[in-house]
Order: structure tokens, then C-alpha cells, then sequence
């Protein structure tokens, strides 16, 4: 049997998801949710990535990985840039739209997260 502070983690847990449902361009896909979090833990770092850097970064195919980034890069979630020393790396950044929803992650986070620990 779960312990009563385990059952309030995980309706915690849940609440997370479906705020994470809602809001975020995952379409129930932990391809894009992985996507996603490496983006933003590399904007919160100030670290330039690479497209090719990105696809790396997630244990999943490339193309699964692709058609995920495409949708990203289409629906205004992300751009990429030039490197100006050597134009054939590709750096990828999201968006304002993208930052502004992992702001609100973030808070929506500690929000539902933090409530039910003492």
C-alpha cells in the first residue's frame, strides 16, 4: 500500500502532467517532452546547441527526433541560427514563446509540487 504522502506526490505528479498536457507542444510524446526539457536546461545555462547536438541529447530515433524539431521549428517554438565562426553548425534556441511557457512550467511546477511536501 502506498504511504498517504506518497498517494499526495503522485496526484501531484499527475496535476504536473496534465498542466504539461495542455500547455506544452508535447502531443503526449515523451520525444518532444525530452526535446523540450534539453532546450530549456540549455537556455537557463546560457549553452549554445547544436541541431546535431540536440538530436543526440535524447535516447530516441532520429527520425521520431526530426519530425518533432520540424513541428517545433513550424509552430514558432524554436529557431535556429548560423554559428559565426563556421557556418555549417546549425545552433538551435527557442523562441520567446517557448521561454515564456517554461517559465510558467517552472512555476507551475513548484506550485503544485511544493504544496503537499512539509
Amino acid at each position: 500500500m502506498f504511504s498517504k504522502t506518497h498517494e499526495l506526490m503522485i496526484g501531484s505528479i499527475f496535476a504536473l502532467r496534465t498542466w504539461c498536457k495542455d500547455r506544452l507542444p508535447i502531443e503526449n510524446s515523451l520525444i518532444a517532452y525530452d526535446l523540450i526539457l534539453v532546450l530549456a536546461i540549455n537556455n537557463y545555462a546560457k549553452n549554445n546547441i547544436s541541431i546535431k547536438e540536440l538530436f543526440a541529447s535524447v535516447p530516441h530515433s532520429y527520425t521520431a527526433v526530426r519530425g518533432h524539431y520540424l513541428r517545433f521549428v513550424n509552430d514558432g517554438w524554436v529557431e535556429h541560427y548560423l554559428d559565426e565562426s563556421d557556418k555549417r553548425i546549425k545552433y538551435v534556441r527557442p523562441t520567446a514563446k517557448l521561454i515564456k511557457t517554461m517559465n510558467d512550467y517552472a512555476a507551475a511546477a513548484q506550485k503544485i509540487l511544493m504544496k503537499n511536501i512539509d
